[in-house]
């Protein structure tokens, strides 16, 4: 991955000037090792990111956890391939957090994606002001995300919707609820360990805790019914009219099974709703209890 050191000197002076370095230092060298400093602090490049352009901190993002991309694919635009990159990559660009190497692909730099990843504050860092403080601060978390490898939390970071802060390397929380947080997600094409289904069989039911997939009324009937028996959250694929309008996915809380209808709480609507078998298309037993209690 490249560093710093394929950026030629005026272009270092400025990204150190636009980072707010103050003066950079006259040698090539100085402003090199100055530059590295700035990038690796804590917090720098997340903090910055926060206040890129739309679409600046998502393209960073992807050539941090994925690698080097054409233009065409970070903008869905061509490029001519010469000077500063188009917006908003010229914004990273300006900044040393991109470089366009000589195989004419957009590459993060790697002394940014390091600061980007680093999460630890040592305590040599923690300003007077904030060591002396007595107060707590109280934050609503409605929803806590754990992920296997930093990588995939940053990924999850740049949900829509999502609303998810790191807390710690792999962890996140927010203050929408579990419901919100994994539609959010699954929008944005994130992967979660819940969505590793198995096909349902009504004479052979799958193990307490499975994550279970119905496509057929016979098998759907079979689900829906050990979903309000045990108690356990299901995604529907739900068709407007019976399998000819537009489908949406709703996440339900059920409370009842009767007569090939549903009854129970849709996250989607955030409201009691009542679904026919005959149009949903799909049903996904969950692993999740219900978030949503049947009112009296």
């Amino acid at each position: 991955m490249p560093g710093v050191d394929l950026l030629t000197h005026d272009e270092l002076r400025e990204a150190l000037r636009l980072l707010g370095g103050g003066e950079p230092p006259s040698t090539r060298a100085g402003v090199q090792r100055e530059l590295r400093a700035t990038l690796s602090g804590y917090g720098t490049v997340r903090l910055l990111l926060d206040t890129a352009p739309p679409g600046a901190r998502d393209a960073f993002v992807r050539l941090a956890q994925d690698g080097a991309a054409p233009v065409e694919s970070l903008l869905g635009r061509g490029w001519w391939g010469h000077g500063i990159l188009p917006p908003p990559l010229d914004w990273l660009q300006r900044r040393a957090l991109v470089v366009v190497g000589e195989d004419g692909l957009v590459h993060a730099v790697d002394e940014a994606v390091q600061g980007f990843h680093e999460l630890a504050l040592p305590l040599s860092d923690v300003p007077d002001a904030a060591a002396e403080a007595e107060q707590l601060t109280v934050e609503p978390a409605g929803a806590i995300l754990v992920a296997p490898r930093p990588g995939l939390l940053d990924r999850a970071l740049t949900a829509p919707g999502a609303e998810l802060r790191a807390v710690a390397e792999t962890v996140a929380v927010s203050p929408k609820s579990p419901s919100a947080v994994r539609a959010a997600l699954r929008a944005a094409g994130v992967p979660l360990l819940e969505d590793a289904v198995m096909a349902a069989d009504a004479g052979e039911p799958g193990l307490p805790g499975a994550t279970e997939e119905a496509v057929v009324p016979k098998a759907v009937r079979a689900l829906l019914e050990r979903a309000v028996a045990e108690g356990r959250q299901v995604r529907l694929q739900y068709f407007a009219s019976s399998r000819g309008g537009a489908a949406t996915e709703r996440v339900v809380d059920p409370w009842e099974f009767r007569d090939d209808l549903l009854r129970g709480w849709c996250h989607l609507r955030e409201g009691e709703r009542t679904f026919a078998v005959d149009r949903i298309g799909k049903a996904v037993l969950l692993p999740s209890g219900l978030e949503k209690l049947r009112s009296p």
